[in-house]
């Protein structure tokens, strides 16, 4: 078991003076800074107020900004003191963050009700996307160059077990009952099965005619591999234009989908109920989108339509089952696509390079970074209008995370 690293004298300053200096003024679009109070005079958020929160990571700066949902209003910068800081998952009561710094290597312990740093985790290796297991008693953290998982318990601050083998790990993803983890290499040709009651890898699924090599592109393999609500994992090939669908209880491969020119991730898991199971591509070859349905008894390519050259995330709302919401970076908006006719509705312009996004809870706001403006915009579902822009977000804000959201990154 690794220890937890005790803070440097500098994050330690930071962290006594953190109460003080990181709240802002209400309303403060632009992060000024409130007065100086003591800390008895903060009152403690309640459950309410923890669920109302987007928190976003800047990978160019050490801030994680906290914006109130309710209020639409920026209320604190925590310096988080990590460098090239990469994503933030939460603790399943929302009292805890983990942020992943691949600069330092380390995962940074943020308190989500007094937003200060508690300590940080020695990841050596890079790390950079993590989720939490659906029993809420560990992260699992993608650990790139070392291709490895860690397995980190937060409240011990500790890495209880890291699992090898590996090519580039870049995301896992989780069967409704836990018994099952699924990693996409994206160094490699394959998906790997993790039984998480022994913790050990349990299976590789692969493309046919595939052999289990590494990439020479470091990007070749799999993003991502979505778990549907109705329990079928999607998983796309950047190399092959192709798109697996499996059974993941079973781990049983059901069918390959050809879709358009390098792909990057198959939208197909969101926490939210009633959406339709027809699920968006971006494939970045040919600056397509490929809509799978996956209502039918095989899934199929129901769509073809005009995308980007990158596009990394996907939207979907409970107020609207039928629309898909694509970041579109280099078009710099946000396209509107009816799953259902297969057409897109209308673009939503947002001044600068789209990254990444998530929906909250309800269903009511998309809020997506704008990363080269150092901005985040607010989205309106159900009018499909920007509602509010933050402006000085951090240095190229980069993922944004919500409790309950439909979180994701790169």
């Amino acid at each position: 078991m690794t220890p937890m690293t005790p803070m440097t004298q500098d994050k330690r300053m930071r962290a006594r003076g953190l109460v003080c200096a990181v709240w802002v003024a209400c309303g403060a679009c632009g992060g000024e800074a409130a007065p100086e109070s003591s800390d008895d005079t903060l009152t403690a958020p309640t459950q309410r107020q923890l669920e109302q929160r987007a928190y976003i990571v800047s990978e160019r700066s050490e801030e994680l900004t906290v914006i109130d949902l309710d209020k639409l209003e920026i209320i604190a910068r925590v310096p988080t003191g990590g460098v090239g800081n990469h994503m933030a998952e939460l603790t399943g009561d929302f009292t805890q963050l983990l942020v992943t710094s691949s600069g330092t290597d380390e995962a940074i312990i943020v308190d989500a009700k007094s937003l200060t740093v508690q300590g940080s985790i020695p990841l050596t290796g890079h790390p950079t996307h993590l989720a939490r297991t659906p029993d809420d008693r560990l992260f699992a953290v993608m650990v790139e160059s070392t291709n490895e998982v860690a397995f980190v318990d937060s409240n011990e601050g500790q890495v209880v077990n890291r699992l090898e083998g590996f090519s580039t790990p870049h995301f896992m993803r989780f069967t409704k009952d836990g018994n099952y983890g699924y990693v996409a290499n994206i160094g490699g040709n394959r998906v790997t099965r993790v039984d998480m009651q022994s913790m050990s890898v349990v299976g590789e699924i692969s493309l046919d005619g595939y052999a289990d090599r590494r990439e020479t592109d470091e990007e070749g393999g799999f993003a991502d591999a979505q778990i549907s609500s109705d329990g079928v994992l999607y998983a796309a090939h950047h190399s092959s234009g192709r798109v697996i669908a499996v059974d993941a209880m079973s781990g049983k491969k059901l069918t390959e989908l050809s879709v358009g020119a390098q792909p990057w991730v198959a939208f197909a898991e969101h926490p939210f109920h009633g959406i339709a199971l027809r699920h968006v591509v971006p494939n970045f070859g040919d600056e397509t989108l490929s809509i799978i349905n996956g209502q039918s008894s095989k899934p199929n390519i129901s769509a073809t339509l005009p995308g980007d050259e990158e596009a990394y995330g996907v939207n979907y709302s409970p107020l609207t089952p039928d629309l898909a919401f694509v970041m579109n970076r280099v078009r710099e908006d946000i396209a509107v696509v009816d799953t259902t006719k297969g057409e897109i509705l209308e673009r939503i312009p947002v001044g600068g390079n789209t990254e990444t996004a998530s929906t909250t809870a309800d269903g009511k706001w998309i809020v997506a970074t704008v990363s080269n403006r150092n901005q985040v915009v607010v989205i309106d579902v159900e009018t499909r209008k920007i509602k509010k822009t933050f402006d000085n977000v951090g240095k190229y804000p980069w993922s944004v995370t919500i409790p309950k959201g439909q979180n994701y990154c790169h």
